[in-house]
């Protein structure tokens, strides 16, 4: 029997409740299941979850259904998993002689009902239901809706308006009208691509099995921008699915744009950093940031000043960068390529360091700076309220770097690292904040972003979409992959719908695997599974300051390099594939997809070899560390790379500027870039790297024979480019 979704009522006591509200359960769920039945063509709509109703008096009763009482506002209550929608009565009872209140007017746990609602729950859609005669209150924020009471009092009469109704909450844009036209409309193609449908496989003795290996709908799809109707990346705003499917996502994910991307966060990157700095101006990014963050560096031709890396000798894992670096950082006086306009922070980091988002993003605007957040690695933060920080005043913020509260002013996800999306689906969310800045004339540190952004002389969020989607242009292919598009499309309906329940159920699973592996060696969990504290390595008190290790990214650590490598034997033989190792630890994702039986298979390695498992007894060897990455670039990387540059051999290029990106594996961080001289540290690195990994484990060398090569500035050219003091 499948499990129904829950529909929280917030209501108003009424004589006939016990008449109307059973109509109002069996209404809503046939509306729903008819709504299921055409959005997502899965058969009978019995075989969709039915509508429970789950009503509550008062504010406080609400907030009591929702949450686990032994660890409030971390994990939900059962009522709460299988929640896809909250219903308002215009008004509840006051106190005893008291008038009504308008719903608008409440408070929950001492805040706004509306930004309770943020804070905790923001994804979900809210209707609120308007009687006759009483004064109409616009909706908090765009996430909420009004409609007449009298559509949920008497569904069965207003069926054809609660289906529209959820269509505007849950239905696909792109992937229901691609669903269409590929079933119902596609005739003989004359355009591209040039298997036509499925048609050059399946026709050919020799393709036939890869046809059928990939299945009917995934050639048939398979269209291009020949099909106006669909809708094309290159007019992203024009009225076709393509672009409201962009605007249900925006809606979803609390941006005020939300872009699809069809080459990975790695295009996200460049593309923005292209679009907001111009030449010469300065970024701060962490030194430990996603490549093609440095690639963005030389394209926009910007000055990188990078945050102090922490790295973590013991498990061969980086830090995040300290809240006292970043502002220490932003209130530097400015240097000869003026202040920084932007900051760039990857959060999560690839081992589950979660940044306050809400502070870094004070001291930026405090400096008039913007922050972007690369959230490759987290696009789940938004669908529940585990990833809500309460500070000792116990206002809330959320992790989720683009919200509605306080957060960054940018963020792109990787959904397909995470969520239910093919490889290289990504999105690019620009925050409800930087709007505001943009359009607000007051923040004086701010005056040269709607300078750079102006129609009129005045600050314009469409100048800057504008801006945004010709620089996309550079860089989106113009036959994007339309499975992919509806990927995207589709990835952000599942987890409104289902996205509490997913992820309620992987946090729970990954405790519990925490503390049976924990009991089975006999160790303290910290000295299984980092914990953040171990991770981010000593100083700060990273919890205090509102950091957070993310669950879902499972760090099991080892005693030694050799015990890590005897498991990953292991892990072979019983055909499990891990996400990344260091020298101390194997990092494993949980995403929507992991399923429980995969933390059991996973458990019995655990078992079968507890005695490689635990706290690292020694620090990894590689010394140079430190010294290595404590270089600031001393060319400007964009006259750098595009140089002519020459190759000289490794262990002779001391004292040269580098011309290219070069990062080892370990440490996994970039250790040359372009514009960086050449340091004895940084050469000791590459070669202690390949004496032990082997050249290969150094992606960008050179390598011919036993001669390792690097691309420096030729000494003409040296002369030539801009120095950066």
């Amino acid at each position: 029997m499948l499990q129904p979704l829950h529909v929280v009522y917030l209501h108003a006591p009424a004589d006939d409740d016990g008449a109307v509200l059973p109509e109002m359960e069996y209404g809503l769920s046939d509306a729903f299941r008819a709504f299921c039945k055409e959005a997502f063509s899965n058969g009978h709509p019995l075989d969709f979850p039915r509508l429970k109703l789950l009503v509550v008096r008062t504010p406080q009763e609400l907030s009591d259904l929702l949450f686990d009482v032994e660890d409030r506002h971390r994990f939900v209550s059962d009522a709460a998993q299988h929640c896809c929608l909250f219903l308002f009565d215009d008004a509840l009872p006051g106190a005893e002689g008291e008038a009504e209140r308008p719903v608008q007017s409440l408070e929950v746990d001492g805040m706004p009902l509306a930004r309770w609602f943020l804070a905790y729950f923001p994804a979900l859609p809210k209707v609120v239901l308007e009687r006759p005669g009483r004064a109409e209150a616009p909706p908090p924020t765009r996430r909420w809706t009004a409609r007449p009471a009298e559509m949920f009092r008497n569904p069965a009469a207003h069926r054809e308006r609660l289906v529209r109704l959820f269509r505007s909450f849950w239905l696909p844009r792109f992937w229901t009208a691609l669903r269409e036209y590929v079933c119902n409309r596609a005739g003989s193609n004359w355009h591209t691509p040039g298997h036509n449908g499925g048609r050059a496989f399946d026709d050919s003795p020799f393709l036939r099995g890869f046809h059928d290996a990939f299945g009917d709908m995934s050639f048939r799809a398979d269209l291009s921008v020949s099909v106006e109707r669909l809708g094309d990346l290159s007019s992203p705003e024009g009225p076709a699915p393509l672009a409201e499917a962009q605007r249900l996502a925006s809606e979803i994910f609390g941006s005020a744009q939300t872009a699809f991307i069809t080459n990975g966060t790695s295009t996200s990157n460049k593309a923005m950093l292209m679009t907001l700095l111009r030449p010469g101006e300065t970024v701060l990014l962490d030194r430990n940031c996603h490549k093609s963050v440095h690639h963005a560096v030389v394209l926009s031709g910007a000055v990188p000043r990078y945050l102090p890396a922490r790295y973590n000798a013991r498990y061969g894992v980086w830090g995040p960068v300290a809240l006292e670096d970043i502002r220490a950082e932003l209130e530097r006086p400015a240097g000869a390529s003026g202040p920084p306009r932007l900051l760039v922070l990857t959060t999560c980091t690839y081992e589950g360091v979660l940044y306050p988002a809400w502070e870094v993003a004070r001291l930026c605007e405090e400096q008039g700076v913007l922050f972007y957040a690369d959230e490759a690695w987290a696009p789940y933060l938004a669908f529940h309220p585990f990833y809500t920080w309460e500070g000792p005043d116990g206002a809330p913020s959320r992790y989720a770097a683009v919200n509605e509260l306080r957060g960054a002013h940018f963020a792109v996800q990787s959904t397909h690292k995470a969520l239910a999306a093919f490889s290289q689906a990504s999105m690019i969310h620009v925050s409800t904040r930087f709007r505001a800045l943009l359009d607000d004339e007051s923040p004086r540190q701010f005056r040269w972003l709607r300078k750079r952004f102006a129609l009129h002389g005045r600050g314009s969020f469409e100048k800057f979409l504008h801006d945004l989607h010709e620089v996309l242009r550079y860089w989106h292919s113009t036959s994007p992959h339309y499975p992919m598009l509806a990927t995207l499309d589709t990835a952000g309906v599942h987890m409104r719908l289902e996205g509490l329940s997913l992820l309620e159920d992987r946090l729970h699973w990954v405790a519990a695997f925490k503390r049976r592996v924990a009991d089975m060696a006999g160790l303290p969990e910290a000295d299984c599974f980092p914990s953040l504290a171990e991770i981010a390595g000593p100083g700060p008190d990273w919890e205090g300051q509102g950091y957070l290790h993310d669950p879902l990214k499972l760090l099991l650590s080892f005693r030694t390099p050799e015990a890590r490598e005897r498991f990953e034997r292991a892990l072979l033989r019983a055909r499990i594939q891990w996400e990344k190792a260091s020298p101390a630890t194997l990092l494993f994702l949980v995403t929507a997809g992991t399923v429980e039986e995969h933390f059991e298979y996973l458990y019995r390695v655990c078992r079968e070899h507890a005695e490689c498992i635990g706290r690292p007894e020694r620090e990894c060897r590689i010394p140079s560390i430190p010294a290595a990455i404590d270089e600031q670039v001393s060319v400007l990387p964009r006259d750098a790379a595009l140089c002519d540059g020459e190759l000289v051999p490794l262990a002779e290029s001391e004292g040269r500027v580098c011309g290219q990106l070069i990062v080892p594996y370990p440490p996994g961080i970039p250790v040359l870039l372009p514009g960086l001289r050449i340091t004895r540290p940084m050469i000791d690195l590459l070669m202690d790297v390949v004496a032990t990994e082997g050249p290969a484990a150094v992606h960008g060398l050179f390598v011919r024979g036993k001669s390792l090569m690097v691309e420096v500035l030729a000494r003409d050219e040296e002369s030539r480019v801009a120095r950066i003091p």
